[in-house]
């Protein structure tokens, strides 16, 4: 066997790891870009991921492998975590009010606060989750010496997760504003909370999977406080307060 044909499938290998792993920090980055979207319109949320990316793709050109050491993610996952899930929280609590109460305000007086909301939504989760997909390309390239195929792994994973949050685009506009944002404010706020746990040192069940029981705790949660503002005196108070 040739060293060429060696060299050839350890590059090849290189290029699937960081395939597979830049697949699921780019799934990440495109639930929290498209939650973002839903609240206020994708304009805002291209604007804050496409400003994450360029930051990025300067600092990486500039500092090059330098980079890995420079950047201390835990306090970057910290700092992102926290204000994700203050988002997620404002967005669900709000949400949650809406579905219990049937309230709904005649004019949306807080769309450009929900606009530069979404900006920084999709800026903050773009940033934390391109900035790891950086490391792991750095990471390969420099250990592997096989730079060019660790960014050609990546390159197709963003490709496709990319082509998958444009199909998203045409579902998400039939759905509920009020139902988005009770999705929205559920998600943020498992993310914020993953995050930042991490940042804080826990090590959570299942690594990044846990994201996914940590959003369905707060499903059950939120929901149990719709049901008891549906039932609430409250509820018929607000709603009839409304009508009159």
């Amino acid at each position: 066997m040739s060293r060429q044909g060696v060299r050839t499938r350890l590059n090849w290998g290189f290029a699937a790891t960081a395939f597979g792993g830049s697949l699921v920090e780019f799934v990440e980055a495109a639930i929290i870009l498209v939650a973002a979207a839903a609240t206020a319109g994708w304009a805002p949320a291209l604007y804050g991921a496409l400003a994450a990316a360029g930051i990025l793709a300067v600092a990486t050109a500039v500092l090059g492998v330098g980079l890995l050491p420079l950047v201390p993610l835990g306090v970057l996952r910290a700092v992102i975590g926290a204000l994700l899930l203050l988002f997620g929280v404002k967005w669900l609590a709000k949400a949650t009010f809406r579905l219990g109460t049937s309230w709904r305000p005649k004019h949306d007086a807080e769309e450009p606060a929900s606009a530069r909301l979404a900006f920084l939504t999709a800026f903050n989760g773009v940033l934390l989750e391109g900035a790891e997909v950086v490391f792991i390309v750095l990471a390969l390239g420099a250990t592997g010496k096989a730079l060019g195929s660790a960014v050609i792994g990546a390159a197709v994973a963003i490709v496709l997760v990319g082509l998958a949050t444009a199909f998203a685009r045409g579902p998400l506009g039939r759905v509920p504003e009020v139902v988005l944002k009770f999705v929205v404010g559920i998600m943020l706020t498992a993310f914020g909370t993953f995050w930042l746990g991490e940042a804080l040192g826990i090590a959570w069940w299942g690594s990044d999977a846990s994201i996914i029981w940590l959003a369905l705790g707060n499903l059950a949660l939120s929901w149990l406080a719709v049901t008891a503002l549906r039932r609430g005196p409250r509820a018929a108070a607000a709603h009839g307060g409304v009508g009159a």
